[in-house]
């Protein structure tokens, strides 16, 4: 199946976490339990049954995942990458964070649907370092007219660094 659409499994990776981001938490929880049914899966996102119904025939359109009885598993092709992959990872309830060279991917999960967007890292790590050398923390205002990008831009980023700051706690 990674023939299908040309790529090597680390590029196919790739390719589905920049262009489908919202399929990704999916494929974590089935990586990290090492298979999961429907039910399970809905379970602990919270997911309706048909979005991940839908989630997982995309994972199954590009070859990653597979069914084996009642589970659907990791095709064995790419656990050593989803290993690598995962490193990194962080999920906090219902927010899923990870890096994709230059790019964090933010991923939220709510009962009917999963949203995503992208925040430059390297914004992220000019807010870490104006807020250290400054001691406080920026608000969405402030880091838009520091940094001179829109007021969206700034909330989003502020959210990425709670979400990693978060996890750092863990």
């Amino acid at each position: 199946m990674s023939e299908r659409i040309g790529l090597k499994p680390r590029e196919k990776l790739v390719f589905v976490a920049t262009r489908k981001p919202w399929l990704i938490p999916i494929l974590y929880y089935i990586y990290s339990y090492s298979g999961l049914g429907i039910d399970e899966l809905k379970e602990i996102l919270g997911l309706k049954k048909q979005v991940l119904r839908r989630a997982i025939w995309w994972l199954k359109k590009y070859g990653l995942v597979m069914d084996s009885g009642e589970k659907i598993i990791v095709i064995p092709d790419y656990t050593k990458i989803l290993e690598e992959f995962f490193q990194d990872y962080c999920t906090t309830p219902n927010k899923h964070l990870y890096r994709v060279g230059g790019t964090y991917y933010v991923v939220n999960i709510r009962r009917t649907r999963i949203t995503s967007y992208t925040v430059p890292a390297e914004y992220i790590d000019k807010l870490l370092a104006y807020e250290k050398n400054i001691q406080t923390e920026f608000s969405p205002l402030d880091l838009a007219q520091t940094l001179n990008i829109p007021i969206n831009l700034a909330r989003k980023i502020i959210n990425a660094k709670r979400i990693l700051e978060k996890c750092r706690e863990k």
